[in-house]
Formats: structure tokens, sequence, C-alpha cells
């Protein structure tokens, strides 16, 4: 009796063990699934920086996507307002043109929040196929931590707020990924049509064929049809890639793909004649101090703390889909190592390798609970600090978008005061909006910009010229047009710029026309108008 009494009570518990619970009722994984994106989805709309213009490389992709949905077609020798060439691919932007098309709006911030929003929904819906690929090596319930983890990542959600290529290339790479450790072959040689499509949204994307083919060889070489199998899925990958590769020589000259690849190497021979072996030991070492300090920053807060164990058990007990991921996470050291050799500092270079980070988390947390044997604590308390953790940090780490949009409004005021300001003005990206009416009769081509009814501010800058205090540096800008200085606190760092800033009852050559503080701002900017007459009586 007492025996059955033990039976039955050890089968009301696993009802409520919440791993045995996960682990038999895949409707309830994604229920939760669900709830954690949404989640994540309410964090990221959260940091939204609404209304804002964008600067860098996302504003790029911006006009490359803009133009393309207006004329329906690649703009051959595109030219952006602060790029002077295409982006590298024309993979994002071409599936950016596509949403710009169905869009009726005549405000230009409608489409810079769409695009904005675009990578915030693709980094937020990347949690599916993150939990499906967790779930090759994990049961569910570790897999669900795993996604979390990936999902949650501070960085990737800062990133997911730019408008940029990341979230959509590791949507791709993980999908790909998914698909080649499938048990179905169809799956395997459809995972090389996805592998295509990521390629062309970023071009070291075309490193996955490494992986890929090894392991395929690998996984099939007993089979007399893994030849012709293969040879199916390379031409399937080169049906995706090359009609991308033919449209970006026609438009640029270069396939976008091969042409970066092959351009480091002989950048660096080149530079290796001028200067010798030099170049290359110097090569090596700033690209290996890098790669290793970038790969301590995108662990913090959450990987640093699983990475050690994760990585153990990874290597433990290898087999073909171990084998994959690791072969899959050496090769996409390549293109980072190589970006931080040249100097390139930046994390989003190795943000492909957090699906394989987020398998250590899972691993780590799976052996947790084999040796505490409490599931609720095992499952409850590492998600609810990997939410907790992700979310502390990115309050911290999160651009100051607020900031931003303080100096682009003050961008719209020193349009209407200024003529030819310093280039040293952090706000110079914004003055590219403000300055003409293109955002007033939207959607129009970037070449609009340019129309010679808008008014334009001439930037002056130092040429590489030292000066030692602001008169010589005067002295150089009335030979240049400068009119007005634009002063803020980040281009206080300049030392004849801070003199100003901080003693402007100095100098009376300059007439402070504009105080951002005085109209409300936060953000501190000051405008002076040089009267070269009275500098001229003073020097």
């Amino acid at each position: 009796m007492s025996n059955n009494t033990n039976v039955e009570k050890n089968k009301n518990s696993k009802k409520f063990d919440i791993i045995h619970l996960l682990d038999n009722s895949q409707k309830i994984c994604f229920i939760i699934l669900i709830i954690l994106g949404a989640i994540s989805l309410s964090i990221r709309l959260y940091f939204f920086p609404n209304d804002l213009p964008f600067m860098g490389d996302a504003l790029g992709y911006f006009w490359y996507a803009n133009d393309i949905s207006i004329i329906g077609y690649f703009p051959e020798g595109h030219i952006s307002p602060t790029v002077t060439s295409p982006p590298p691919n024309n993979g994002w932007p071409g599936f950016l043109s596509i949403i710009f098309s169905f869009m009726d709006s005549r405000d230009f911030l409608d489409y810079v929040n769409i695009q904005r929003l675009t990578t915030i929904i693709i980094s937020t819906v990347t949690i599916f196929p993150a939990y499906l690929l967790s779930k090759k090596f994990m049961s569910n319930s570790f897999a669900i931590i795993s996604a979390a983890a990936f999902v949650f990542a501070p960085r990737l959600m800062e990133n997911s707020l730019l408008g940029v290529t990341e979230p959509l290339f590791l949507l791709l790479g993980i999908l790909s990924m998914n698909l080649f450790l499938s048990e179905r072959k169809n799956f395997i040689i459809l995972s090389f049509v996805v592998a295509g499509l990521f390629s062309i949204v970023r071009y070291e994307g075309l490193l996955i064929l490494i992986p890929f083919t090894i392991m395929y060889f690998v996984r099939f070489q007993k089979k007399k049809s893994t030849i012709i199998r293969y040879g199916l899925a390379m031409a399937l990958f080169l049906l995706i890639i090359l009609p991308m590769v033919a449209i970006r020589i026609e438009t640029t000259g270069s396939d976008g793909l091969t042409s970066h690849i092959v351009h480091g190497p002989i950048y660096y021979a080149e530079m290796m004649d001028k200067e010798g072996n030099n170049i290359l030991f110097d090569f090596i070492s700033k690209g290996s101090s890098n790669l290793i300090k970038y790969l301590v920053i995108v662990s913090i807060p959450i990987f640093a703390i699983f990475i050690p164990y994760g990585l153990f058990d990874l290597f433990k007990n290898r087999d073909f889909k171990k084998w994959t991921m690791i072969i899959f996470g050496v090769v996409f050291l390549i293109p980072a190592f190589y970006a931080y050799s040249r100097g390139f500092e930046d994390t989003r270079y190795l943000f492909i390798l957090y699906p394989i980070m987020c398998l250590m988390v899972g691993y780590t947390i799976k052996r947790l609970e084999q040796k505490i044997r409490k599931p609720r604590i095992s499952f409850y308390f590492p998600l609810a600090g990997i939410i907790f953790f992700s979310v502390l940090f990115a309050s911290i780490t999160i651009n100051d978008f607020e900031n931003d949009k303080e100096v682009y409004e003050i961008s719209k005021d020193i349009h209407k005061l200024t003529k030819t300001i310093n280039r040293e003005y952090e706000g110079l990206m914004y003055l590219k909006w403000t300055g003409n009416n293109i955002t007033n009769h939207f959607p129009a081509l970037h070449s609009e910009l340019y129309d010679g009814n808008v008014k334009k501010i001439k930037y002056i800058g130092t040429e590489d010229k030292n000066f030692h205090d602001i008169e010589t540096y005067l002295e150089y800008g009335k030979l240049q047009g400068l009119t007005h200085l634009v002063l803020n606190e980040n281009n206080i760092g300049i030392k004849i710029f801070h003199e100003v800033f901080v003693n402007e009852n100095k100098y009376p050559f300059l007439e402070k026309i504009y105080d951002s503080s005085e109209v409300g701002f936060k953000t501190k900017v000051k405008i002076f108008e040089i009267n070269y007459n009275t500098f001229e009586n003073e020097n």
C-alpha cells in the first residue's frame, strides 16, 4: 500500500516538475517562448529612439533601400550623403526596400522608424530558431533558457535599435544551422539556400560553406549519392548569390562578396612591400589582442558566468552536431580577427558566435539541475537572472538617445544661425537632415539632398594641422571662410575649444549667439559668431 502511495506521489510531483512538464509539452514551450519574446520586445520598444534620424552605417542602408524602392532597381554608382560607396552587400537594403515600397507616408521619420522597427522584430522572433537550434543539443527546458540568453543579450538588444544588418544576418545564420543539422536530407539541401541569403546580407557569410562542406562529407561519406546531392546544394547556393553578384558588378564594378575578402590580403601585401615585415607582426598582434579583448566584452554580463563549463561540455563527447558548431565558431573568428587587425573595434563582429555561447548557457544550467535536483530553482532562477541582469546592463550601456534627439533639434537652430562652422561639432550628421527640404516631400531620392535651393552649411576641417591656441586656428579659419564656432561638451576635449567653451568672456572677438541650456536643452551646445575685425585689432 505504501509503495503504491509513493509511486502515486512521484507521479503527482512530476506533474508540477517544470522541466518534466516542458519536456513533454511542445505547446507549453512555445507559449513560454512567446511570453519571453513579448517581454524582450517590450524592452526594445522602451529604448526605441523614436523620430531620430540615422547616422553611420544605417544611413547608407536607408538611402540605398529608399532609392531602390522609388526607382525599382539597384542604383548605379549610388552615393549616400555620408558614404562614398554603396553598402558592402545588397541583401539588407534590398529586403528593406520591399518594406519601404508598401509605405504611404510623406514623413521621412516614418521610414526611419520602420527600418528600426524591422530590425527589432527580426531580433525578437529569432528566439524561435534559437530555441530550435538549442533543442538539437539539449531538452526543451534548457533550450528555452538558452534561447532566452540569446533574445535578452544586451548588445543584441541595443544593436536591434540601429536599423543595421546584424539582426537579419543572425536570423538567417541560425535558420541555416537548424536546417543543416536536421535529420531530413531535403532540409539539409535547403540549408544551402538560406546560407546563400545569409551571404548576401553580409559577405563574411560565405565562410559558412566551410563547416557545411566539411561536415556534409563527414556525415554522408558512405552514401553513393553524396557528391550529387552536394552538387545540387551548391547549385542552389549559387542560384541565390550569383544574381546579386551580377547586379553588384553591373552597378558598382565589384561583386561585393569575394572582392571584400580579396582586398584585405592585397592591401597588406602592398603594405609589407613598403614597410617590411613589421606590418605582419602588427597585423597579428593587434588582431589577437583585440580578439581576446572583445571576446571578453561580448561575454559580459550573461555569458561570462556560463562559458567556462559550457565550453568544456561543448567539447565533451563530440558528435556530428557539436563538431559542426565548433568548426562554425572557429571559422567565424576569422573575419572578426581580420576586422580587429585593421583597427575596426566593435563587438558586432562577434555577434555570430552568440548561438554557440547560448548553448553553453544551456549546458551549464543542465549540469546545475543534475547536481541540485531542484527543477523549479534550476529553471526559474537562471531565467529570472538572465532577464534581470540583461535589463540592468542594457539600461546602463545603451546609448543615450535622448541626448541624440536634443542634438538633432539643436541642429535645426544651427542651420538658422550659421553659414560655415568647424567640422569638430558632434552633430554634423544631423545637419545633413535639418539643412534640406527633402524631409518635407518624402519619399525622394538621396540626390535631391543636393538640390541647389537647399541651404548648406560648409564645414571647415583642420586638415590634420595642430593648433596650439584659438587665435592660430581662427587665422586659418578666416582663410577658409569660417564664420561660426559650434562647441559642445563632447568636442571640448580639443584643448583650444575647451578654453573657449569654459571661459567664453576671455574672447571678445567671439560673440555667443546661442546657448542650448538657455532654451531648455540638457545637452550643452554654444554657437559663437566670429568677429574678424575685432580679432585683427586685438592680434
